[in-house]
């Protein structure tokens, strides 16, 4: 949805001339010190905010000042695909008359729709994706290396360990999964900005956040880099070799996986394995050495979130509501979904379901553009490579299936950075023509 009012005064490559500039560059600032603050998420403050949530609302302001201020033309990126997630979950909140603080859920999706609708304005200042970028790369190469640091020294307050996952870091996330997920994120990011911009200090970096990936001891942090690793290959062979090398990557990339799931690992004795991990190293046996336990939970889940669609109705439960029914339907097993497609069907019915899957033909469209086209120059010297930026959305789309990644921040900090990138062609697109 796209509302246009007159715009301000602009410069070649859709950038906003010097009157716009000085608000815009404020809220470039404001942007950048929230993303810095993305990775500390404990302690929580009430209903699981933090202190980026902060800087995400004053974010949201100070871009609609400037907007208003500059008479800037207003998008609303992966709005459809939102609205069908909030309309499903709030029909399916007042057909089974769900407690009121559903309605917390709801305001979560607006606030992190408007959060990226923020960013997307960098389309009108590089200087926005500049300070984002810049502060997520540089985060995360750095809380990499302190987090490291305090792991092999043994510092439990700063890298999380505790009794419940073991010896398995859960850093400032308070989840050793939700934080394997950032720094995968994050090491695709530092690659496509190509930041920082030495060689040399960028694969220590590299290597500090593999190392914090490593030593979260997540079986799903690890899956989704190496279909980050196989994506990125074949997406820089497209954009080096053509369609032809690209699509041939991911063919033998599938065809290596299918005849490893069909003949080499049934005659692996993963449970042997398992146990030689379980008995080993403790980083081991707290990860792999439970991923028997870890999948025949998730398997339990799924089964028993099928039965309970199947028993209901199309209307879904109500946002965050599986636990809660099946607690009240007596079922075996009471947990949460863990999984975005499954929690999506049950608690905001198919009309959420079809927004689910709007919102990822919105993502895989603006995706598709970034690796077939050219950024406008002063976006091209800020995200060099971005076609490694869009290996993020097959990483998350992946994670979706063993997490809920829907109300992740830095899910929706990458789509905003995405909608910018797509816009800035666009304007670029419209000038020349």
């Amino acid at each position: 949805m796209t509302t246009t009012a007159p715009t301000a005064p602009t410069q070649p490559g859709g950038i906003v001339g010097w009157s716009a500039r000085p608000r815009g560059d404020v809220v470039a600032a404001v942007m950048g010190l929230t993303t810095c603050l993305l990775p500390f998420l404990v302690p929580a403050g009430p209903a699981n905010t933090a202190a980026a949530d902060v800087g995400i609302v004053l974010s949201i302001v100070l871009a609609v000042l400037w907007v208003a201020r500059a008479h800037l033309p207003i998008k609303l990126p992966y709005l459809v695909g939102v609205g069908g997630l909030i309309l499903g979950g709030a029909f399916a909140a007042f057909v089974s008359a769900a407690p009121l603080g559903v309605g917390l859920v709801l305001a979560q999706d607006v606030l992190l729709l408007a959060w990226s609708a923020s960013l997307a304005l960098g389309r009108h200042n590089p200087a926005i994706v500049g300070a984002v970028t810049m502060a997520w790369c540089r985060t995360a190469a750095i809380y990499s290396g302190v987090m490291a640091i305090a792991y092999l020294v043994g510092i439990n307050a700063l890298t999380g360990v505790s009794a419940k996952d073991g010896v398995r870091a859960s850093y400032t996330f308070g989840d050793p999964n939700l934080a394997g997920n950032y720094l995968v994120v994050s090491l695709f990011l530092m690659a496509a900005c190509r930041h920082p911009r030495s060689p040399g200090v960028r694969r220590i970096a590299y290597v500090l956040v593999l190392m914090a990936i490593g030593f979260t001891g997540s079986n799903g942090a690890m899956l989704t880099l190496l279909v980050g690793l196989v994506f990125a290959f074949a997406v820089t062979r497209y954009r080096r070799q053509g369609a032809v090398a690209g699509v041939a990557t991911l063919a033998i990339a599938a065809l290596v996986g299918g005849l490893m799931a069909g003949f080499v690992m049934p005659r692996v004795d993963l449970g042997q394995i398992r146990e030689r991990a379980a008995g080993s190293v403790p980083l081991l046996r707290d990860s792999f050495g439970r991923s028997a336990n870890s999948s025949g939970e998730r398997a339990t889940i799924v089964r028993e979130g099928t039965n309970l669609f199947l028993e209901g109705d199309a209307a879904g439960f109500g946002p965050a509501r599986t636990k809660a029914t099946l607690a009240a339907t007596q079922a075996p097993y009471v947990k949460e979904a863990h999984n975005d497609y499954l929690a999506t069907l049950l608690e905001r019915g198919l009309i959420g379901a079809i927004g689910l899957l709007l919102l990822g033909v919105a993502v895989f469209v603006r995706c598709l553009r970034l690796v077939v086209g050219n950024l406008p120059k002063a976006y091209a010297e800020l995200v060099p490579r971005p076609w490694l930026l869009v290996v993020i959305g097959p990483v998350m789309a992946t994670a979706g299936g063993f997490y809920e990644v829907l109300h992740f921040r830095h899910l929706w900090t990458w789509l905003g950075l995405v909608a910018a990138l797509v816009l800035a062609m666009h304007d670029q697109r419209e000038e020349s023509s």
